[in-house]
Protein backbone atom coordinates (compact mmCIF):
# COMPACT_ATOMS: atom_id res chain seq x y z
CA UNK A 1 0.00 0.00 0.00
CA UNK A 2 1.40 3.34 -1.09
CA UNK A 3 -0.08 6.41 0.59
CA UNK A 4 0.15 10.01 -0.49
CA UNK A 5 -0.45 13.15 1.54
CA UNK A 6 -2.96 15.76 0.42
CA UNK A 7 -3.91 19.09 1.96
CA UNK A 8 -6.69 20.23 -0.36
CA UNK A 9 -9.39 18.87 -2.66
CA UNK A 10 -10.41 20.80 -5.78
CA UNK A 11 -8.14 23.61 -4.52
CA UNK A 12 -10.10 23.89 -1.26
CA UNK A 13 -8.13 23.34 1.98
CA UNK A 14 -8.96 20.25 4.02
CA UNK A 15 -9.07 20.86 7.77
CA UNK A 16 -9.30 18.57 10.79
CA UNK A 17 -12.12 19.51 13.18
CA UNK A 18 -12.04 16.89 15.91
CA UNK A 19 -10.07 18.78 18.52
CA UNK A 20 -11.42 19.32 22.05
CA UNK A 21 -14.38 21.72 22.08
CA UNK A 22 -12.60 24.15 24.39
CA UNK A 23 -9.90 24.62 21.75
CA UNK A 24 -12.39 26.39 19.48
CA UNK A 25 -11.38 23.95 16.74
CA UNK A 26 -13.80 21.13 17.53
CA UNK A 27 -16.54 19.55 15.48
CA UNK A 28 -18.74 22.08 13.72
CA UNK A 29 -15.95 24.64 13.36
CA UNK A 30 -13.57 25.19 10.46
CA UNK A 31 -10.84 23.37 12.41
CA UNK A 32 -7.30 23.82 11.18
CA UNK A 33 -5.17 22.48 8.30
CA UNK A 34 -3.82 18.94 8.46
CA UNK A 35 -2.27 16.37 6.16
CA UNK A 36 -4.48 13.31 5.62
CA UNK A 37 -3.22 10.41 3.54
CA UNK A 38 -4.85 8.10 1.02
CA UNK A 39 -3.93 6.08 -2.04
CA UNK A 40 -3.36 7.95 -5.28
CA UNK A 41 -6.49 6.50 -6.89
CA UNK A 42 -8.65 7.47 -3.91
CA UNK A 43 -7.28 11.00 -3.91
CA UNK A 44 -8.06 11.20 -7.62
CA UNK A 45 -11.70 10.22 -6.97
CA UNK A 46 -11.93 12.73 -4.15
CA UNK A 47 -10.50 15.50 -6.32
CA UNK A 48 -13.06 14.80 -9.06
CA UNK A 49 -15.91 14.47 -6.58
CA UNK A 50 -15.30 17.78 -4.84
CA UNK A 51 -14.58 19.58 -8.11
CA UNK A 52 -18.05 18.42 -9.20
CA UNK A 53 -19.62 19.59 -5.93
CA UNK A 54 -18.15 23.08 -6.24
CA UNK A 55 -18.88 23.34 -9.96
CA UNK A 56 -22.58 22.62 -9.35
CA UNK A 57 -23.04 24.35 -6.01
CA UNK A 58 -25.01 27.62 -6.24
CA UNK A 59 -22.64 28.95 -3.56
CA UNK A 60 -19.55 28.54 -5.72
CA UNK A 61 -16.22 27.11 -4.56
CA UNK A 62 -15.90 26.28 -0.91
CA UNK A 63 -13.45 27.86 1.48
CA UNK A 64 -12.85 24.86 3.78
CA UNK A 65 -13.62 21.14 3.77
CA UNK A 66 -13.62 19.60 7.26
CA UNK A 67 -12.83 15.95 7.82
CA UNK A 68 -12.21 13.37 10.51
CA UNK A 69 -9.58 11.84 8.24
CA UNK A 70 -8.81 9.38 5.47
CA UNK A 71 -6.15 6.76 6.27
CA UNK A 72 -6.49 5.47 9.83
CA UNK A 73 -4.50 2.58 11.25
CA UNK A 74 -7.41 0.18 11.65
CA UNK A 75 -9.06 -2.63 9.66
CA UNK A 76 -11.22 -1.82 6.64
CA UNK A 77 -11.01 0.74 3.89
CA UNK A 78 -9.70 3.49 6.16
CA UNK A 79 -6.80 1.18 6.98
CA UNK A 80 -6.24 0.66 3.25
CA UNK A 81 -6.20 4.41 2.58
CA UNK A 82 -9.29 4.09 0.41
CA UNK A 83 -11.86 5.96 2.49
CA UNK A 84 -12.64 9.53 3.52
CA UNK A 85 -14.90 11.02 6.18
CA UNK A 86 -16.57 14.33 5.34
CA UNK A 87 -17.59 16.36 8.37
CA UNK A 88 -18.60 19.57 6.61
CA UNK A 89 -18.16 22.15 3.89
CA UNK A 90 -17.84 25.87 4.54
CA UNK A 91 -18.56 28.49 1.89
CA UNK A 92 -18.21 32.25 2.32
CA UNK A 93 -21.83 32.70 3.45
CA UNK A 94 -23.12 29.14 3.79
CA UNK A 95 -22.06 25.93 5.46
CA UNK A 96 -23.14 22.35 5.93
CA UNK A 97 -22.06 20.26 8.90
CA UNK A 98 -23.16 16.63 8.67
CA UNK A 99 -25.19 16.82 11.88
CA UNK A 100 -27.25 19.60 10.27
CA UNK A 101 -28.98 17.06 8.01
CA UNK A 102 -32.41 17.47 9.69
CA UNK A 103 -32.19 21.26 9.26
CA UNK A 104 -30.63 21.29 5.78
CA UNK A 105 -31.76 18.09 4.03
CA UNK A 106 -31.66 19.60 0.54
CA UNK A 107 -28.03 20.71 0.75
CA UNK A 108 -27.01 17.46 2.44
CA UNK A 109 -28.72 15.36 -0.23
CA UNK A 110 -27.30 17.46 -3.07
CA UNK A 111 -23.80 16.72 -1.83
CA UNK A 112 -24.58 13.07 -1.14
CA UNK A 113 -26.00 12.71 -4.65
CA UNK A 114 -22.66 13.78 -6.10
CA UNK A 115 -20.61 11.65 -3.70
CA UNK A 116 -22.59 8.60 -4.80
CA UNK A 117 -21.56 9.24 -8.41
CA UNK A 118 -17.92 8.63 -7.43
CA UNK A 119 -18.05 6.18 -4.52
CA UNK A 120 -20.07 3.00 -4.23
CA UNK A 121 -20.12 2.84 -0.45
CA UNK A 122 -21.56 5.97 1.20
CA UNK A 123 -22.72 5.93 4.82
CA UNK A 124 -24.38 8.96 6.35
CA UNK A 125 -26.77 10.43 8.90
CA UNK A 126 -29.52 7.82 8.73
CA UNK A 127 -27.31 4.77 8.37
CA UNK A 128 -26.49 4.37 12.06
CA UNK A 129 -25.50 6.38 15.13
CA UNK A 130 -21.79 6.19 14.32
CA UNK A 131 -22.27 7.97 10.99
CA UNK A 132 -24.62 10.78 12.00
CA UNK A 133 -21.79 13.30 12.26
CA UNK A 134 -20.02 12.58 8.96
CA UNK A 135 -20.44 11.17 5.48
CA UNK A 136 -18.21 8.14 5.01
CA UNK A 137 -17.19 7.25 1.46
CA UNK A 138 -15.03 4.37 0.23
CA UNK A 139 -14.36 2.25 -2.83
CA UNK A 140 -15.47 -1.03 -1.26
CA UNK A 141 -18.41 -1.51 -3.62
CA UNK A 142 -19.28 -0.56 -7.16
CA UNK A 143 -21.40 2.43 -8.12
CA UNK A 144 -25.00 1.42 -8.68
CA UNK A 145 -28.25 0.76 -6.87
CA UNK A 146 -28.60 -2.37 -4.74
CA UNK A 147 -31.94 -3.12 -3.09
CA UNK A 148 -30.26 -5.00 -0.23
CA UNK A 149 -28.07 -2.01 0.61
CA UNK A 150 -29.62 -0.12 3.52
CA UNK A 151 -27.61 3.03 2.81
CA UNK A 152 -28.62 3.15 -0.86
CA UNK A 153 -32.30 2.48 -0.20
CA UNK A 154 -32.38 5.05 2.61
CA UNK A 155 -30.74 7.65 0.36
CA UNK A 156 -33.22 6.88 -2.42
CA UNK A 157 -36.21 7.17 -0.07
CA UNK A 158 -34.88 10.37 1.50
CA UNK A 159 -34.23 12.04 -1.82
CA UNK A 160 -37.65 11.00 -3.14
CA UNK A 161 -39.28 12.52 -0.04
CA UNK A 162 -37.26 15.69 0.55
CA UNK A 163 -36.13 16.57 -2.96
CA UNK A 164 -38.81 15.23 -5.29
CA UNK A 165 -41.82 15.49 -2.98
CA UNK A 166 -43.08 11.89 -2.98
CA UNK A 167 -44.78 10.34 0.03
CA UNK A 168 -42.57 7.41 0.91
CA UNK A 169 -41.33 5.96 4.17
CA UNK A 170 -37.65 6.31 5.04
CA UNK A 171 -36.57 3.04 6.62
CA UNK A 172 -33.80 1.74 4.35
CA UNK A 173 -35.91 -1.26 3.34
CA UNK A 174 -36.80 -1.98 -0.28
CA UNK A 175 -40.44 -2.99 -0.57
CA UNK A 176 -43.44 -2.75 -2.93
CA UNK A 177 -44.35 0.79 -1.83
CA UNK A 178 -40.85 2.13 -2.44
CA UNK A 179 -40.64 0.27 -5.75
CA UNK A 180 -43.89 1.87 -6.97
CA UNK A 181 -42.76 5.37 -6.01
CA UNK A 182 -39.40 4.88 -7.72
CA UNK A 183 -41.10 3.85 -10.95
CA UNK A 184 -43.39 6.89 -10.79
CA UNK A 185 -40.46 9.21 -10.05
CA UNK A 186 -38.35 7.92 -12.93
CA UNK A 187 -41.31 8.40 -15.27
CA UNK A 188 -41.95 11.93 -13.99
CA UNK A 189 -38.26 12.79 -14.34
CA UNK A 190 -38.27 11.43 -17.91
CA UNK A 191 -35.65 8.85 -16.99
CA UNK A 192 -36.59 5.65 -18.74
CA UNK A 193 -35.51 2.25 -17.50
CA UNK A 194 -34.78 0.50 -14.22
CA UNK A 195 -33.11 2.00 -11.16
CA UNK A 196 -30.99 -1.18 -11.08
CA UNK A 197 -29.23 -0.04 -14.25
CA UNK A 198 -26.04 1.89 -13.47
CA UNK A 199 -26.83 4.45 -16.17
CA UNK A 200 -30.33 5.04 -14.80
CA UNK A 201 -28.97 5.29 -11.25
CA UNK A 202 -26.46 7.92 -12.38
CA UNK A 203 -29.17 9.81 -14.24
CA UNK A 204 -31.29 9.85 -11.09
CA UNK A 205 -28.35 11.06 -9.00
CA UNK A 206 -27.66 13.90 -11.44
CA UNK A 207 -31.31 14.97 -11.62
CA UNK A 208 -31.49 14.89 -7.82
CA UNK A 209 -28.32 16.95 -7.50
CA UNK A 210 -29.72 19.74 -9.65
CA UNK A 211 -33.07 19.93 -7.87
CA UNK A 212 -31.59 19.59 -4.38
CA UNK A 213 -29.14 22.45 -4.94
CA UNK A 214 -31.96 24.56 -6.33
CA UNK A 215 -34.08 23.89 -3.23
CA UNK A 216 -31.11 24.56 -0.94
CA UNK A 217 -30.69 27.98 -2.52
CA UNK A 218 -34.35 28.97 -2.62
Amino acid sequence: MSLQTFTSLANVPVHYDRYKPESGLGYGTRGKPFKPQATQSTIGKLQSCFADIFAQSPFGPGEVITSAGAYVAKPGYHGAGQAFDLDGIFWAKHDLVALDYPKKPHLYLAIESIVRQYFGTVLGYNYNEAHKDHVHMDVGSGIGFQKMSKSRVEYLQSSLFYVHGYHVGIDGVWGPATERVVKDALKDLAIGGSIFSKDIWLSYLKATTLRAFHLANS
